[in-house]
């Protein structure tokens, strides 16, 4: 009964296996293994393809890096890459010699194809279709697809996006792709303003002594803006390009369109600055007090995502974390004699744009440092519409000066500014001081990727030098897809054959053989899958070399089993002599082998060699895994086979060139007992 349950064991193990290769992609207890691959597995750079970068070192005061700068470059790109889920991806120094010191860093991603950009117009202006057939026909990317979001938002998909190429001399050979598009579109879609300027309350004269004149007086009317006044004041900030038309029959109102609205709010250093719109309505004001503006078209969102491009956010970025307080403007006047709110803000108006137009808000540093935080990690908001958020955990001083620095804020009514890399994050207001050392990052344009991609910047620290990237280009797979798909043919192929040659010979030992083969290579397959292992070259060749371990475990357990029967054994009895016989072989070559293992893979660990220990991690675990079924699997089977009617037929289990050897044993073994 207990061999029952042990092929119960192996057959569960075996559909499990198959079922998990079936699937293509694979969610468990909150992870998720497999994708678009066949088989759901994770290929490398040589299999499947990927990114190659190239990043120049530029020191921050000038200097040339120092092998201390290269060594921690290397180090926290590479643990970056790892965190941010790709495996087996290559980080290696360039240029230098005997005497001098590496200056580039290479980076080799595999699988990381594909791009996205989220753009948001504030409104319903530009339809997925509208905006597909504008890449399609005037960019020529034929490539991308367009679909709306829940939020009205519109995300673009591509297979890449082509970024900065340098020369030897450093001259742009090609432009980045993403920003050139960026000024088409908003070249190509107009802006929709109107403004409407408060109608001047004048009492009307009295004549008479009951009379009075319906009609608005023309005083009231000459204290609105003119249409040329209108028109100068978009000249004044460099928009004489605006189509500027008064509304009919709507005094104070005027309709603009223009083109090419910029929208940036910090400069190249990524300071803070007066948007092109927030310019406009600042022009505007000088002439009377606003009653209201809407805008339509606006290009208000452009996220750059997708495998490669939050790759390359990630490896770049300095994840420099800085938090500022905030000082609003007065929500009273300083004096008395002071109109309130000022440059004719509404009172509704000035609540918002106190504390987020850098024009009326000052920022000082605060007592929090970035070496106060102890981890980071992507988490989604509590509540009825969960977003993704960035939990950031304090140590002891850091949750102390955090606490202080979120009861100011509370009670002073401003804001605690979060920056990444000297880019604004988040500025939120706090209703209590925040104790506990925990705090999270909410932005509106947050995405999954983009949060995971903060906190493994923030986690890893800040690189101690920046990076340029040079080049950049798509890499196929070393042996190209037909190659590959041919490789994956013969190795089926020669699979067979070995099925076919050792059932033929070694006869019921080589069928278990067989099909204890397919299912290790079933459940190795299941287990790379699951764990995940990043299948390369080598890690094929890993896969090989187990396979002739399990294919040789199982011919010593033939020849052991053929020799017991031939000294007179029963079948069951030379079965289990033949598995002990054997076991002491298989363990003492397998476990050496896993040694060699261990050292390899400690050896690829310490010189940074992925190559080296992607092999070694593959031939480890498809050893073991072999021990398992040539023991344990092989041994139930081939004793479940004993004991039916192939039991009566010894021959069966004996190769065919041992077959005459047999037959003169089974003789005089049947010649002495009688």
């Amino acid at each position: 009964m207990s061999r029952f349950r042990g092929l119960i064991l192996v057959a569960i193990l075996v559909v499990t296996s198959v079922v998990v290769l079936a699937i293509s992609e694979v969610s468990v207890l909150g992870f998720t293994r497999g994708g678009d691959s066949p088989l759901g597995l994770t290929l490398g750079l040589d299999l499947e393809g990927g990114t190659h970068l190239v990043y120049s070192i530029v020191p921050e005061d000038g200097r040339d890096p120092t092998r201390e700068d290269m060594e921690g470059v290397r180090n926290i790109i590479d643990k970056r890459v790892n965190e941010f889920g790709v495996s087996e991806a290559s980080v290696q120094l360039l240029g230098g010699g005997v005497d001098s010191i590496a200056d580039r860093v290479l980076v080799q991603i595999p699988g990381q194809t594909g791009a996205a950009i989220t753009l948001n117009f504030g409104a319903d202006t530009v339809s997925a279709a509208t905006l597909e057939a504008f890449f399609h026909n005037e960019l020529g990317r034929t490539d991308a697809t367009v679909n709306q979001n829940e939020n009205s938002s519109l995300t673009v998909q591509l297979d890449d996006i082509q970024g900065e190429v340098l020369d030897a001399d450093g001259n742009v050979v090609i432009a980045n792709e993403a920003d050139a598009w960026r000024e088409a579109i908003i070249a190509q879609y107009p802006v929709a303003l109107q403004v409407g300027y408060v109608i001047p309350q004048v009492d009307p004269p009295v004549i008479g002594d009951d009379t009075t004149v319906d009609a608005v007086p023309t005083e009231q009317t000459d204290a609105l803006p003119t249409l040329e006044e209108v028109e100068i004041a978009f000249a004044s900030v460099g928009r004489s390009d605006a189509d500027v038309d008064a509304v009919d029959g709507a005094e104070g109102l005027f309709s603009v369109l223009m083109y090419g609205l910029d929208i940036s709010s910090t400069d190249d250093d990524g300071n803070p600055i007066l948007g092109e719109e927030q310019k406009i309505i600042a022009a505007l004001r000088e002439l009377g007090d606003i009653q209201f503006t809407s805008s339509q078209g606006t290009l208000t969102q452009w996220t750059l995502g997708g495998g490669v491009q939050e790759a390359k956010n990630l490896i770049g970025k300095t994840a420099q974390l800085e938090f500022r307080y905030r000082e609003c403007g007065d929500v009273l006047p300083p004096s008395d004699d002071i109109p309130w709110p000022p440059d004719g803000f509404s009172e509704g108006v000035w609540a918002v744009e106190r504390c987020s137009n850098p024009a009326y808000f000052n920022e000082s540093a605060t007592e929090i440092d970035a070496s106060d935080l102890d981890d980071a990690f992507p988490d989604v908001s509590q509540g009825a519409i969960s977003r993704p958020i960035v939990t950031l955990v304090f140590n002891d001083k850091g949750g102390d000066a955090f606490f202080d620095v979120t009861d100011r804020v509370a009670r002073q009514g401003d804001r605690l500014a979060i920056y990444l890399d000297n880019e604004e994050l988040v500025a939120p207001s706090a209703q209590a001081g925040i104790a506990g050392g925990r705090a999270i990052i909410e932005g509106g344009d947050f995405t999954t990727e983009g949060v995971r991609t903060i906190a493994i910047q923030l986690r890893s620290g800040a690189l101690p030098v920046g990076l340029e990237l040079i080049q950049e280009r798509n890499v196929d797979a070393v042996l190209g897809k037909d190659s590959l798909r041919k490789s994956l043919i013969a190795g089926g192929v020669g699979l067979i054959l070995l099925l076919i040659f050792m059932i033929a010979y070694y006869k019921i030992p080589g069928l278990v053989a067989s099909i204890a083969l397919v299912a290790y290579t079933i459940m190795l397959l299941g287990v790379f899958k699951m764990i995940p292992v990043t299948l390369t070259l080598s890690g094929a060749a890993a896969v090989i070399l187990s396979l002739g371990f399990a294919v040789d475990a199982n011919v010593l357990i033939a020849e052991r089993t053929k020799e017991e029967i031939r000294s007179g054994r029963s079948l069951l009895a030379a079965i289990t002599a033949g598995f002990d016989r054997a076991w002491p072989s298989i363990r003492d070559g397998n476990t050496s082998t896993i040694i060699v293992a261990i050292v390899l893979f400690w050896f690829g660990d310490r010189f940074s060699t992925s190559v080296m220990q992607g092999f070694a991690l593959t031939l480890a675990i498809g050893v073991l895994l072999s021990m398992f079924t040539a023991f344990f699997a092989s041994r139930l089977l081939l004793r479940l086979l004993a004991t039916t009617g192939l039991g009566d037929k010894p021959n069966m289990f004996v190769p065919v060139r041992d077959q005459s050897d047999l037959g003169q044993t089974s003789n005089s073994v049947t010649g002495g007992n009688s």
